[in-house]
This record gives C-alpha cells, sequence and structure tokens, in this order.
C-alpha cells in the first residue's frame, strides 16, 4: 500500500496513540531532549527558515519552530494539521504533497522529517528525498530518524525467536538514499540501544532512573547501527 494512504487515514489522535505506546514514548521523549541539543549547535546565532515535512500534529514542528524567524510544515493529513495549528499558532502549514505539489516557499535552512521514512515504500523515500532537496538551501540541514531499523538489537533477536519483523531500511541502505539524493551524513545518534528485549519495553523499566543511565550506551561509537531509533543529521552539498 502506498504510504500516502495510511498517512492520510491518521487523525486528532495520534498523539495519544504514540503516548499509551511505551517505546514510542520513550523515543519521543529521547529524540525531543537530543534535538534540543542538535539545534543550538548547529544554528547558534538564528535560524532563518524551518520546514517540517509529514509534521503531522506538530510533535517536531512545536519543538523547533520557536527557535527559527520563519517556520513551515507541511503534511497531507488534514486532520493532523488542525491539532499541529493549534500548538503553533505562528507556523504556516501546507496541506500538500510535496512529490507532486510546489510549496510557495523560499528554500529553507532545516528540514526535519520524523517517523517518515522507516515506513515509507521505497519508491516514495526517493521522491520525497529528491523534493527535499529541491526545498533546501544549498548547505542547509536535513535532520530525520529511523525508527525501525532491521539492524537493531530487539529486531535481531525477534527474528531469531520466529518472528516476522516487517523492516528494511538499514542504516547502510539509508546512507545510501541521502546520498544518492545530495545528502552527505554529518552526525548520528542512536536511540534506545539497551532495549533489546520486549520484556524491557514497560514503562516500570523506561520511566526509570535506570533507563537515564542505561540510556548512555546509545552514545557509543556505531551504536546506532544496532540501535531501535535514531536521529541522523545530514547536510546538502
Amino acid at each position: 500500500m502506498d504510504y500516502r494512504e495510511s498517512h492520510q487515514q491518521r487523525g486528532e489522535n495520534y498523539d495519544e496513540l504514540l503516548a499509551q505506546e511505551p517505546i514510542s514514548a520513550y523515543m519521543t521523549r529521547i529524540e525531543k531532549d537530543l534535538l534540543a541539543n542538535i539545534i543550538p549547535v548547529l544554528f547558534p546565532n538564528s535560524m532563518p527558515a524551518y520546514l517540517d515535512f509529514a509534521c503531522g500534529t506538530a510533535r517536531i514542528t512545536s519543538i523547533i519552530a520557536p527557535l527559527s524567524q520563519r517556520a513551515y510544515g507541511v503534511d497531507i493529513s488534514a486532520g493532523m494539521l488542525e491539532k499541529a495549528k493549534e500548538k503553533c499558532p505562528h507556523t504556516a502549514f501546507f496541506n500538500a504533497d510535496i512529490t507532486r505539489d510546489v510549496l510557495d516557499i523560499e528554500p529553507v535552512n532545516l528540514i526535519t522529517a520524523f517517523r517518515f521514512f522507516g515506513n515509507a515504500q521505497h519508491s516514495l523515500r526517493e521522491e520525497v528525498f529528491a523534493a527535499l532537496n529541491r526545498l533546501l538551501q544549498k548547505g542547509g540541514y536535513l535532520i530525520i530518524n529511523n525508527h525501525r531499523n532491521p539492524w537493531s538489537l530487539r529486531a535481531v533477536l525477534g527474528r531469531m525467536n520466529g518472528a516476522t519483523i516487517d523492516l528494511d531500511l538499514t542504516p547502510v541502505k539509508l546512507k545510501k538514499l541521502l546520498n544518492d539524493h545530495g545528502f552527505i551524513i554529518k552526525k548520528t545518534y542512536g536511540i534506545g540501544t539497551w532495549i533489546f528485549r520486549s520484556a524491557l519495553e514497560q514503562p516500570k523499566y523506561l520511566d526509570s532512573s535506570m533507563a537515564r543511565h542505561l540510556e548512555h550506551v546509545s552514545s557509543l561509537p556505531g551504536s546506532y547501527l544496532i540501535s531501535p531509533d535514531a536521529i541522523i543529521v545530514a547536510r546538502k552539498r
């Protein structure tokens, strides 16, 4: 199925669904903390223009838009955009498909895209990366995540135990996609490397002080290769 169709079906309860799934809620918290540190390093003075692609209910937009002089969000789900507008009243939102529609904005300095590439089919990934390249200034930054890594410890162990793991976006495959569309990876941040068993995906572990200590494992060199989620900072050539 074309991922566009599934995304259009998502509505205003998206935030609640993420919050109810312990592992998704954990990843959301860590992503927010990492972005709060990443953005000031990339833009120590000012960020003129920012675009959040597949912004949904503005989960990521709301973190970064206040740091930008001009902020935009785009999504094909009108229902999700209604929630986004409530969170970010000063952000301009577009109900559009950037692979088919033209956004009437100047190229921006930063684009984010979270919880998209891991879910989308490969042909759509190709189309979107090409469109994002056109929307980004030369030398601008693209920050994305991959929360569906088939090399993660939890996925590998799951397959060893007979589970069917429908994941295909390996770190190597993602790197090639980025390179093929004019982006160079500058840094990758692993998330949740230590969560290698479903038994650890319970709130009593994820919300504990133990989790805060174990999350440091995700910052070790190369740990992102086996992490269930990662933030990738890339730059347009």
